[in-house]
């Protein structure tokens, strides 16, 4: 192949083109999977790359606009593209349930990642859509701890398996103080859960393949003979067995390619073999790469209809939360008559920090150091390029002042 790829075309317009023009891009690369593929296609991808705190994962979060996205479109089949590191079994099942309440027919197209949780939720397809760039990965569930905070439970579970074989075959029964930080912070609470979250995505996974996946395998192909109920729950027990046992892949991130799906006799469709299809989810994704990579938002719902995307507010939050407007007029938030926020804003790319002055009331003397609030919400950074969507602090600080931001200019 030669010329110029569809990311580097997307890097050279960046500065040219705005946000509704690369949306345009990507409805056009919708049409074309949905005309080959003769459904109407989703888009799910999440940013496998954001900062801490921020919900990249499989979550209770992406019921609703998923749910919305499913609803813009027809039919009693549909494709689901792809992206995400993972996340919470239990909303993997709220999404198929999603999906299955819907159509009859669902195929999961893969042009990088779906790891862990994600991989579940492709169990759950009656196909699976992938090529060498693709790859799935063990299935590690998570389960939310009482500290509300995601535990990954395979990880759990083989960090006391292996600090139980070390006392039994080194330490001769004894239990070394170094050990005792890490077991105070696994109660026998936690412990259960882990082992129940695990059993369950088995379980899962297992019903799932023999429900939808496996359930047009009906002959052998060598010998023609028909495939028994037995037969087909016994390949759907092998397959979550291997998908969700942790010690065999040694990483919770290993790719799990199509050879390696392929061996457990789980058919997979190789786009990669169907040339035009393949260059046009590669150009769909990349599209969606670009704007995960050169925006702050981190979460992307759309199909050919609407689009719904989640933004990392990229600010430096004070003790006590956004900081209040100067002078604060009556404190608590409310009565604000005239005053302003200066808050810090860091690029989620290259981590670049910016004072960006947010006025109420009437345009205010600005700060030394700091820049006005952007008036389309779009502040690009201006280090590396990456845009930032500002409208969930405009929102934020709007709801904590009682007082729409005023955008005039600056004095």
């Amino acid at each position: 192949m030669s010329g110029k790829g569809v990311f580097q075309q997307l890097v050279e317009s960046q500065q040219s083109a705005n946000r509704q023009q690369f949306r345009q891009q990507r409805i056009v690369d919708i049409k074309r999977i949905q005309e080959i593929r003769k459904r109407p296609l989703v888009v799910y991808v999440t940013s496998l790359n954001v900062p801490p705190r921020v919900t990249n994962y499989i979550s209770h979060e992406d019921i609703v606009p998923f749910g919305e996205v499913l609803e813009s479109v027809e039919g009693d089949a549909v494709d689901v593209l792809l992206e995400s590191p993972g996340g919470l079994s239990e909303v993997a099942q709220e999404l198929s349930a999603l999906l299955r309440h819907r159509f009859k027919r669902v195929g999961f197209i893969i042009p990088h990642a779906a790891m862990s949780a994600a991989t579940m939720l492709v169990m759950s397809g009656d196909e699976i859509l992938m090529d060498h760039r693709s790859s799935l990965g063990p299935i590690d569930p998570q389960f939310v701890g009482n500290d509300g905070r995601p535990q990954p439970a395979q990880a759990i579970l083989s960090g006391i398996k292996t600090i139980k074989k070390l006392v039994d075959e080194e330490d001769g029964g004894h239990l070394h103080p170094v050990y005792i930080p890490i077991l105070r912070n696994i109660d026998p609470g936690k412990y259960q859960m882990a082992l129940h979250a695990t059993e369950l995505s088995k379980r899962i996974v297992r019903d799932w393949l023999v429900e939808h996946k496996l359930a047009k395998w009906t002959t052998h192909k060598k010998s023609g003979r028909p495939v028994t109920v037995e037969e087909r729950e016994s390949l759907a027990e092998k397959v979550a067995d291997e998908l969700c046992t942790h010690g065999k892949w040694l990483s919770h991130t290993r790719p799990i390619k199509i050879h390696d799906l392929e061996r457990m006799e789980l058919e997979i469709t190789d786009y990669g073999k169907h040339q035009e299809l393949q260059q046009a989810i590669w150009s769909l994704w990349v599209r969606c790469h670009h704007l995960l990579s050169s925006t702050n938002t981190y979460k992307m719902y759309e199909s050919e209809c609407v689009d719904f995307h989640k933004l990392a507010v990229p600010v430096a939050l004070q003790a006590g939360g956004l900081p209040l407007p100067v002078p604060p007029g009556q404190r608590g938030g409310l009565q604000v008559q005239h005053g302003h926020a200066v808050v810090e804003v860091q690029c989620v790319n290259c981590k670049s920090a910016y004072k960006v002055q947010a006025n109420f009331g009437a345009p205010q003397p600005m700060e030394p150091g700091a820049e006005p609030f952007p008036k389309d919400s779009m502040l690009t950074c201006k280090k590396c390029g990456a845009i930032l969507d500002l409208t969930g602090l405009k929102m934020q600080l709007e709801a904590q002042v009682r007082q729409p931001l005023v955008l005039e200019a600056n004095t």
